[in-house]
């Protein structure tokens, strides 16, 4: 009979996405900021920038599913994560649609073609 990897799967796959919700949850609900939007809105942007951000991490939570320290030390960080980057790119996001945002100017004086 072979071993039952569902919760090891679980912890692997599924809990990171989780906690990076979960900081979405706590930056909007516990510690709202100035340029906090909407929840609906951030989820649906937490859906491409969860992908990028907690795929990469998933290489360090996966030898440290039998350490406890390190694993949860990982979701923090990924869950600190969630807090931060959604609320900085909303605010990107606004600026950029206002048109405020900085436009870099070549230091020489030829024209682009």
């Amino acid at each position: 009979m072979e071993p039952n990897y569902l919760l090891t799967n679980f912890m692997v796959l599924v809990l990171p996405f989780g906690a990076y919700y979960v900081g979405i949850l706590v930056r909007r609900y516990a510690l709202p900021g100035n340029s906090t939007s909407s929840l609906a809105c951030q989820v649906l942007l937490g859906i491409p920038v969860s992908l990028v951000v907690v795929s990469p991490l998933l290489v360090t939570v996966i030898p440290n599913v039998s350490n406890v320290p390190g694993y949860l030390l990982t979701m923090g960080i990924i869950m600190e994560q969630g807090m931060l980057l959604n609320e900085t790119i909303v605010s990107h996001l606004k600026d950029l649609g206002r048109g405020s945002l900085p436009v870099a100017i070549p230091n020489n004086q030829t024209t682009a073609l």
